[in-house]
Parts: structure tokens; sequence; C-alpha cells
């Protein structure tokens, strides 16, 4: 078999294109590296990829009932609000999971990865969440604080234009914002409503980009995506170059296994294996891909993967778990006005449990995302009934299972010949515990601020409506895990290599020129959106190597 190579190597390597890769890239090539960026699959070109709803939907359709190779990706929302080519064919991308432990693995392989589906929503982590271990013995601390990453987030919330308010809650730290979107009339009433009845329960007005997920007028890609910021910044500087069409199978390491000298790819229209090199590496391929990416790459000096002599590589895989709750507030009319839905057009109710002396009857917290007057509700219909639809989602921490792991699987292999992942995770009794407590609070929640819990039909009465809704009236269904996309976990960070796969710098503790910043580091899972922190450690290990590469390490 052919094996390609570059004679000269790269200052730096980065595996992935999407949020992490984006900073990455942005970080090396500004601090004047020549930086490699390889991404699986293909180039976004414009407006024209992105499509719209004449032109997506009907190819979601077609995928749904004839060709079926997108049959994992097609049960997440957003394969059906945005375009099916943005998420990967799951034939060519297989994996497996345990008889009646369902794992859905919502992927990307384009450039911009899975910020081409993005919520953007970007709340910080507080100490809450980083020291939750000295609270209640539950998992291991975090080997890093607010205060270390504090700096990069600030960068980065000035650098995307975050938008949110300054409350100075302390489970969700401030952030630098560029200013504040307006809530809806309803939300208003409803945070009036609800703070009034609970002290300890604040509405806020979420913090997050305030931008869609498709192009806006005069724009070829969504200011959301890393292909509009992250990677526009990177190529800004000139040293940026990115290879496109190119899976990677393993990272190369020296002989004696102690650091790394690039990685081999697949190059996906010649099939043949190609060798890049590089002085350092940075893995930012998504949280599972990056643990299943470390653990192909055995060596001699590795005979299991890099981190594996660890314990924990593939271990202690989370997700967070969400329901959601459809209400309306029958006395806040709807005038039928369009209200926009957005990382920063929402609403957020921060975790307000297990902060204090007083300790429930479960292990931590969850928090609450949602909007009224959001909903794509048509106006006239709005207009008719006059009452505010909204939902919340609810979405809980979930705890370090050792067993919640990925493995390689023994003879199932992807369309490239690399290794499928074998996924083992389900939610357990704490996760239940919590998930059962936002439940039943949330729903509270609404009822003590005047919302109905119901259904469209009681709004609409149609035969066609009432069929359509019945889905929406189930009892409350937890999600599966997977589904939520916030999955971390699998190569986690600490201070000791026994119990840990990389440093507090995001080093692999056997290959310290590797660093792993994507979610696969986290040691637990927190309850916000870890979007905008996954971002942040990845600029703070950037900070960290080319500090290294300057004192002639690597």
């Amino acid at each position: 078999m052919e094996i390609l190579r570059r004679a000269q190597p790269w200052d730096a390597i980065v595996i992935g294109s999407g949020a992490n890769g984006g900073v990455a890239a942005w970080q090396l090539a500004e601090a004047g590296l020549r930086v490699l960026v390889v991404e699986a699959g293909a180039r976004v070109h414009g407006r024209e990829d992105h499509g719209s709803f004449f032109t997506n939907a009907p190819r979601a359709l077609y995928r749904h009932l004839v060709s079926r190779r997108q049959e994992i990706q097609k049960s997440h929302p957003t394969y059906w609000a945005t375009n099916p080519d943005f998420f990967v064919d799951d034939e060519d991308n297989p994996y497996t999971t345990p008889e009646g432990k369902p794992f859905r693995w919502i992927r990307a392989r384009r450039v911009g990865g899975r910020t081409l589906t993005w919520d953007a929503v970007t709340p910080r982590l507080s100490d809450f969440e980083f020291k939750a271990a000295s609270v209640d013995g539950l998992g291991p601390d975090w080997p890093i604080t607010h205060a270390d990453l504090a700096p990069y987030y600030a960068r980065l919330e000035r650098f995307f234009g975050v938008y949110g308010t300054r409350e100075g809650i302390e489970a969700v730290p401030d952030g630098e914002f560029a200013g504040s979107r307006p809530m809806t009339p309803a939300e208003g009433a409803f945070k009036q409503r609800l703070e009034a009845r609970h002290a300890d329960r604040r509405v806020i007005i979420s913090r997050g980009l305030h931008a869609q997920r498709a192009p806006g007028d005069g724009e070829e890609h969504s200011r959301i995506s890393s292909t509009a910021t992250t990677l526009a910044a990177a190529g800004a500087t000139g040293r940026m170059t990115l290879r496109t069409n190119a899976v990677v199978s393993r990272i190369l390491v020296a002989p004696d296994g102690a650091r790394a000298t690039g990685v081999e790819i697949i190059d996906t229209e010649t099939r043949l294996p190609v060798e890049l090199h590089a002085r350092v590496v940075f893995l930012c391929a998504s949280s599972l891909e990056s643990v299943r990416i470390l653990m192909n790459s055995r060596s001699r000096a590795h005979p299991a993967g890099i981190g594996a002599a660890s314990g924990v590589l593939g271990r202690y895989v989370m997700d967070h778990s969400a329901g959601n709750v459809y209400f309306y507030l029958p006395d806040v009319p709807d005038g039928g006005e369009n209200y926009a839905f957005s990382g920063s057009d929402s609403i957020l109710i921060p975790r307000y449990r297990n902060l204090g002396s007083k300790r429930e009857p479960y292990y931590r917290g969850f928090g609450v995302w949602g909007g009224i007057q959001r909903l794509p509700v048509p106006g006239l219909l709005r207009k008719q009934r006059r009452v505010a639809w909204g939902f919340l989602c609810a979405r809980s921490e979930t705890f370090p299972h050792r067993d919640n792991r990925l493995e390689l699987h023994p003879t199932l292999v992807d369309a490239w010949g690399i290794p499928a992942a074998h996924i083992t995770v389900e939610w357990k009794d704490h996760d239940l515990a919590l998930a059962e407590a936002a439940r039943l609070e949330t729903q509270e929640m609404v009822e003590a601020a005047g919302g109905t819990i119901a259904t469209v039909t009681d709004l609409f009465h149609t035969p066609f409506v009432t069929g359509f809704i019945k889905s929406m009236q189930k009892e409350w269904t937890l999600s599966t895990p997977g589904m939520f996309v916030h999955e971390v976990g699998g190569a986690r960070m600490g201070d000791d290599p026994r119990s840990s796969v990389v440093d507090p710098s995001g080093r692999t503790w056997d290959v310290p020129n590797l660093y792993v910043t994507d979610g696969a580091c986290w040691p637990t899972s927190g309850w916000q959106n870890p979007t905008l922190t996954e971002m942040a450690i990845t600029a703070r290990a950037c900070a960290h190597a080319v500090d290294a590469l300057r004192r002639g390490e690597g």
C-alpha cells in the first residue's frame, strides 16, 4: 500500500475543523505557527450548501423513506431543520451498542463540524462544577478552576460577540457581553411570576450568539459557524492550510513513544493512507471520535492506544439528560408577532439546587433553557386563541460512571478500514434521580407562573393538529444518551497519570506534544452547554503549547 509523505513537518496539526479545531487553528496561527487543519469531510460552499426548506426537506424525506443511510442521524431534530448533508452517512460510519442500551451518536463530517447545526448557547461553567467532588465526593474534581479559564472565556466572548446580561449569579458566572437581547412579553411575565414565588429561581435572558444556523443576508457562512469565525481568522494570518476529505486513523509517534510525530490520514478520494508530520498535534475531532483515534493509535510503546496505560481511556463517557415541557400562558395575549429564537434569544433558569448548605436527596443540579412566544406557531392561529406558547428544556448533569465507555469493535470497521466504536452508555440511579427532580420542578415552575402544561389540541381543535400533537402529549420522555449532543468524557484530565489521560493543560501524559482539548477531556459533565468551555480549554492549551515550542520542547 502506498504511503505518501511530506518532507518538511508543520509546526502544528489540528484534527477537526469544528468549534475546538477552529479555535486551535486560530490561536496557533495567530501565535505565528504554520498550522495544518485536517477535516474528514468536504467544504461547505456558502449559502447554497445550507439550502432552504424547499431543498432540504425533500432531501431529508427521500433519505428517510428510500435510502435509509442516515437512520441514526435522522433521529435528531436538527437533521430535519438543516441540511442532512451536514450529518454523516451511518452506513459508512457504523458503530454498535449493547442490546437494550441505545446511544445516538450524532455526527458531522464537513468543514465547520457541528457548528453548522449548533444552537450557540454559551454559558460558562462555575466552580460548583469544577470542584463539585469536594462537596459531595462523587467523581473527581477538575484540576482547573473558573479562574484558570476566565481570560480565555473572556477573549472568546468578545471575539464571537456573546450576548447576555450581568446578573451576579454564582452558578453561572457573568461574561464579557456585547449587549443583551430582550425577553418577549410572555417571558417577562413568566419571569415576574416565577421569581415572586421562588426567590432562588432566576429567569434570565440566555447567554449566546445572536445569529441563526443559516447565513444571513450578505453572508456566505453563518456567524455561528467556525467557518465564518475562527477558521476565517486563522486563514487571514496566511499560516493555516486546510486539508479536507482526510479521515484521521491514528496518531503517529516516535519509536520510543514519547512524542507525537504527526498523524496518519486516509484520503477519502484516493483511499490511500498519507502521513503528515508536525511538532505538535491537537486532537479536536469531537469527544468520542477523539477517544476512538487515541485507542487506534497503537504502537509498541502504546499497545492499547495512547493514554490506555492510565486504565481510564474510553471510560466515564457522559451526555446531558434532557426533557421538554410544552405549555401555554392563557392570560398573556399573543398578538401574532414573530420573535427570534437563537442562543441569545431565549431564556435560561440557572442551576439553583445543592449550591448552599441545604442538600437535596439527589446530587448536584440542573438548568432549564427555553422560550415563550418563540415557537413556530403560525401567527394567524396564535391570534385566534391569544395564548402564549412556550417550552422549557430541563437539562441535567449526568455522572461519571466507569462502565459508561467506548471500546474499539473487534471486527467491525468503517468505510476506510478503521475499527468502529462500540459504545456502552446508560442512565444510572444518580442520573435518573436528578432527571426526575428536574421533571417535577420544571412542571411546577410552569404552574407557579400560571401556565398550563398542555398540547396544541387545547389550542386548535382540528383532527390534523390533534393527531400531530399526540406525540407531544406523552408522559415526560427522557432523552436517549447521545441525543442531546453534549457528549463528553473518555479521556479525562486530572492531576495524576494513573487516573487520567491528559494533564491540566490538556497534554496527554504519555505523549506531551499531543493535546486533547475537546469534550473528551472532561472529568464531569456539569449542566451547562459545553461548547464555550471546550473552546476556552482549547485556547488555554494553545497558549501552553506555544510556550512549550518557544522553549524548544516538541
